[in-house]
């Protein structure tokens, strides 16, 4: 399987529908990027083939019985009420299954993502009966406030929980940028938060994106 590549940052951009000119090579089923694998070998050739197509390929050569299911999108309002639609996929790794949520930005993931990884015999149902949760508890704190006295967004209770990414406008793509309350925020503006806690002390953990923060 070879990886897609990198995603460019967007900032503060309106969802749209994304690009689906690409075909799945099996079924030929209009697809959008982050609904297709380039699959395949050096010998053999790539295919770009959906995530349903991939994953039954996937299951029939491991002898895995596995049931694809897609997903329809879900709104989820997050702390204040604002609306979040997520999209899920479904994808065969071998020995487990992963289960995505993600927003669109641009008609690309982009804002809030989760995973959930299950055995690849997993119930789908189930797996997305721990999704649901888990996005409604993170959208439910907000970690970054705005304040009538200064300017910019701050950090709100001591605490942030966000997703890295990585930026391309700062340093050649050799900066993060963090992705907090669904929001992109640049390696910059982040520090200028933290220096309104100058003195203080800080723990800083990394979690795979599978793992609840």
């Amino acid at each position: 399987m070879k990886p897609s590549p990198k995603r460019k940052s967007r900032r503060s951009a309106p969802a749209t529908e994304p690009d689906r000119s690409q075909r799945c090579h099996t079924c030929g089923r209009a697809i959008a990027g982050f609904e297709s694998v380039h699959y395949g070998s050096m010998e053999g050739g790539y295919r770009d083939l959906c995530n349903r197509c991939f994953n039954e390929e996937v299951a029939d050569t491991g002898g895995i019985d596995f049931s694809h299911v897609q997903f329809e999108p879900l709104e989820i309002c997050d702390a204040v009420g604002t609306p979040h639609r997520f999209h899920f996929e479904v994808r065969l790794l071998g020995d487990k299954v992963s289960l995505q949520a993600f927003e669109l930005v641009k008609g690309d993931p982009g804002g809030y993502e989760f995973q959930v990884l299950g055995d690849a015999e997993a119930d789908l149902f189930e797996l997305m009966g721990q999704m649901i949760p888990r996005i409604r508890r993170l959208l439910a704190r907000q970690h970054l406030k705005t304040d009538t006295h200064m300017p910019g967004l701050h950090i709100a209770d001591f605490m942030v929980r966000g997703r890295i990414t990585w930026d391309d406008n700062e340093d050649g793509g050799r900066l993060p940028m963090l992705v907090i309350d669904g929001k992109e925020i640049s390696w910059h503006q982040f520090g200028r938060m933290v220096m309104g806690f100058e003195g203080w002390q800080f723990r800083l953990e990394i979690k795979d994106r599978s793992e609840e923060i």
